[in-house]
């Protein structure tokens, strides 16, 4: 249902969503709370009503950029019961990790339920979208872990009663944990990710659901692309069934690029990147899909471009003409929401430099690339940091 409330009141301030969530993350970020993900597309979902009950500090933000003193003011209503309050540990959401971790660690401390509902789903979904989150800050080392365990215990749910309609959600949600626990297990390094992603695509088969279908399909391309595997690669973009919103045709066109770059294509590669370009910009945060299929930020897409084109000059052994202003636009992107992608476009950016001869900026975007490197645990990110020190960029460079 659209959250009408929401934006009368901020059509009634004469603000855009991009400005609302611009004082949002002002006044978190001037408290020392970690604004997360939240931008336009996530005002555009509130309005939307696809997100009702954001987080605590979420709506304390919104509530005092609006200036007003209750939830409902603004259309927030709850649906789950109020819970106690915890103790702060940090000004991250890494409680929240732990108290999945901990649920997931300790399954016979609790009695299974022998029925299944509405909101047992949609707490599943929560904790989903906790790992994922977690994931894109920490890195698939930190998170893979978890993953599974949430993972196992969302497959045991399976044995509980549940009416048709949640059983279909249940099995989106059990796919969307393969997928997440696949696309882990490749951050981390780990081997056996080909087969989890195999697992998931038929488990979001089996669920009939085409968003999540597609956003397992493209991690699992990305995971072929860094494998050097064009074909599977190719070919898993290729399976993604049904039409979808032009974001998410953007983020299939991108990886797209990176399978064909693998090819040496110039002109394949530059044709799916304009189309990338050209589907990103008539995104509409607004349109239907479910909230998790909304990664596809502006950050996220010049990842996967940047990506392509350093793919591309790497096979062909030329640089590619818009490699350098792509990558820049990569690491250009937010240290805080998104440091993994900000950390590998650094240091690809740096490796082109050096190689360029700039080298004064080529040390800049080191600098940022190691430092991020440290804090997030991702093997991907290794391995660009590698690339930049064996070409002559790195911490004695």
């Amino acid at each position: 249902m659209e959250n009408r409330a929401l934006r009368q009141a901020r059509e009634a301030a004469g603000w855009t969503q991009q400005d609302v969530a611009d004082r949002v993350q002002d006044w978190l970020l001037e408290r020392d709370f970690d604004p997360g993900s939240f931008d336009a597309s996530t005002v555009s979902r509130l309005e939307c009503g696809r997100i009702r009950w954001p987080r605590d500090e979420t709506r304390t933000a919104l509530r005092a950029v609006f200036g007003v003193d209750t939830d409902a003011e603004l259309g927030l209503h709850g649906r789950r019961r109020p819970r106690t309050a915890k103790p702060e540990v940090s000004t991250t959401r890494r409680r929240t990790f732990l108290s999945i971790g901990a649920a997931a660690v300790l399954p016979d401390s609790a009695i299974a339920p022998t029925r299944l509902g509405a909101d047992d789903v949609r707490e599943l979904r929560y904790h989903v979208e906790a790992l994922a989150d977690w994931d894109r800050r920490s890195g698939g080392r930190s998170t893979r872990h978890f993953a599974g365990l949430e993972l196992q215990r969302a497959i045991g749910l399976g044995t509980a009663s549940m009416n048709p309609a949640v059983r279909t959600s249940w099995s989106t949600e059990v796919a969307r944990l393969a997928g997440l626990y696949a696309w882990t297990t490749f951050d981390a390094g780990a081997n056996g990710a080909g087969p989890v992603f195999d697992l998931a695509l038929e488990a979001a088969r089996e669920a009939n659901d085409s968003s999540a279908y597609c956003r397992i399909a493209t991690n699992a391309a990305r995971q072929a692309v860094h494998a050097a595997d064009a074909d599977r690669a190719l070919a898993l973009t290729a399976s993604v069934p049904g039409a979808h919103p032009p974001a998410v045709r953007a983020m299939i066109a991108a990886v797209t690029a990176q399978g064909l770059a693998l090819r040496g294509d110039v002109r394949s590669v530059m044709r799916a990147v304009d189309e990338a370009e050209a589907h990103a910009s008539r995104a509409d945060a607004a349109e239907e899909g479910e909230g998790w299929m909304q990664t596809l930020t502006p950050g996220k897409l010049r990842s996967d471009l940047g990506y392509a084109l350093y793919r591309l000059s790497a096979t062909t052994g030329h640089l590619v003409p818009d490699l350098v202003p792509q990558l820049r636009r990569a690491a250009g992107v937010s240290a805080t929401a998104q440091p993994r992608a900000k950390a590998m476009g650094a240091a690809r950016l740096a490796t082109v430099l050096v190689r360029q001869g700039e080298l004064d900026e080529a040390r800049h975007h080191a600098a940022v690339a190691v430092e991020l490197a440290a804090v997030v645990q991702s093997a991907r990110l290794d391995t660009a940091v590698a690339e930049m020190r064996a070409a002559g960029c790195g911490e004695p460079f």
